[in-house]
């Protein structure tokens, strides 16, 4: 039973390290293609009128709290008016680039805080089964030498 909880550690253990290594690594990789998906459905609203790309970016505003983007290509206010939900106002830094970002990099950093306490967790069981497997496996050659009687 020990060895297989062991095992069972030890495969959680080769799991979480390569996520983590990965989250370490490439860190705004996330961020920056969620601000890739919402350039590109922006940039296609303002380009036409498409129904299910508005419908799309008035979903992400709605999701986000957010209204617009500050865009080199031309005034966006047109845009904004069509996909911002009722009663948000683009003048009060309501960026959806900066929003978006600062969204994923403070759930990014919840994720690797839980991958961080769950390593260690990790470590922790397969540290104690081991303990407990070798504890019970040589158990038997510490047998007590004499008699007890109870009277």
């Amino acid at each position: 039973l020990y060895p297989q909880g062991f095992f069972c550690f030890a495969l959680a253990f080769c799991g979480l390290i390569p996520a983590a290594c990965w989250r370490y690594t490439h860190s705004t990789e996330v961020e920056d293609s969620m601000m890739d998906v919402y350039d590109l459905v922006y940039e296609e609203v303002r380009r036409n009128t498409s129904s299910f790309r508005r419908h799309e970016l008035t979903a992400i505003h709605e999701a986000f709290l957010c209204c617009g983007k500050h865009s080199p290509f031309g005034d966006t206010t047109n845009v904004e008016h069509k996909t911002c939900p009722p009663g948000q106002v683009h003048d009060a830094g309501q960026d959806c680039l900066q929003e978006i970002q600062d969204f994923l990099k403070k759930h990014m950093d919840f994720v690797f805080t839980l991958l961080g306490i769950t390593i260690g967790f990790t470590v922790y069981g397969m540290i104690l089964t081991s303990f407990l497997w070798f504890s019970i496996r040589f158990s038997s050659n510490l047998d007590r030498k004499g008699k007890y009687v109870l009277r």
